[in-house]
């Protein structure tokens, strides 16, 4: 099947498989959707024009977190307060990442080295975060534990879903799980504007700095992590799709319908299966999908 805007030709069943991969990996660990989107639209299906790749790979990050944010917020596992200071950030970021990007990073090879090598470094990151020496209990671990015990004996996740203390300027406190947890305002503000620079600089979501920022910073267990960062990644997308079509990048409707059709079955099933999948194996999925792209844009193999 051609499509005109694009400039390539593809087999409609090809994109559909790879929209679901996208929706399924992203719905499960809250990243790593735009960087597939663009791994797919640039490797798999030879779109050479970056400037078009980056919208359309942003456009992809929406549907997921749109299926898939409402089946998590049921279950308690969305941190509404962090949502809306990184999402404060990162709507200025959004628009200031997308016109760099779209005057400084319009070259596709340019646009691949960076995208490599911020791929790597976060997939370094995490694999040293979940180094076999580093076993060490926390309270993320024993909330992770005690969720796992509920969903096993089929309770109601809600009961001990996140659950907001007194919120100051200072500090915002919430628990789950039994455990509390918290931080101060400040940070997701400042990193949600840089998380949005770096994502619309690559038209990803930023879902592959978002989790490792609450995991690593704030040591939050991943089971709330993912639906935080995929309701986050809604307001930065789409601040970052807007500000690239006021800049006159067009979309391929067609080849973008075919993509998101697939993107929607994996975000309905992700979420389902996600609960029945260990904290540690996200992780470990995530890190190694993200070095894997980060080697291979680098020529590595």
């Amino acid at each position: 099947m051609e499509f005109t805007i694009a400039g390539i030709t593809a087999s409609p069943w090809l994109l559909l498989a790879w929209g679901l991969i996208i929706g399924l990996v992203f719905s499960l660990v809250g990243a790593a959707g735009g960087i597939l989107a663009s791994v797919g639209l640039i490797s798999i299906f030879g779109l050479s024009d970056a400037n078009q790749v980056k919208p359309m790979a942003q456009f992809l990050t929406l549907l997921s977190p749109l299926i898939a944010v409402p089946q998590y917020y049921r279950q308690g596992r969305v941190i509404l307060s962090l949502v809306l200071l990184l999402g404060l950030g990162g709507i200025v970021g959004a628009i200031v990442g997308s016109t760099l990007s779209a005057t400084y990073l319009s070259d596709l090879k340019d646009f691949k080295s960076v995208f490599a090598f911020i791929t790597i470094a976060i997939a370094a990151q995490m694999l040293w975060a979940i180094r076999p020496g580093n076993n060490k209990a926390s309270k993320s671990d024993e909330a992770s534990e005690i969720f796992q015990s509920m969903r096993d004996e089929g309770g109601d996740l809600k009961t001990i879903g996140v659950a907001h203390g007194r919120m100051s300027f200072k500090y915002i406190p919430f628990d789950f799980a039994g455990a509390q947890f918290g931080y101060a305002p400040w940070k997701p503000i400042i990193v949600g504007m840089l998380i949005a620079i770096v994502s619309s600089s690559l038209g990803v979501g930023g879902g592959f700095l978002l989790v490792p920022f609450m995991a690593a910073m704030l040591g939050l267990p991943m089971y709330i992590i993912a639906g935080t960062a995929a309701l986050t990644i809604i307001i930065t997308s789409v601040t970052s799709v807007i500000s690239y079509a006021t800049l006159g990048i067009n979309l391929d409707w067609p080849l973008l319908g075919i993509l998101l059709a697939g993107t929607a079955i994996g975000s309905i099933v992700g979420p389902k299966l996600g609960t029945h999948l260990p904290e540690q194996g996200l992780r470990l999925v995530l890190a190694i999908i993200l070095l894997l792209i980060g080697l291979r844009y680098l020529g590595v193999y």
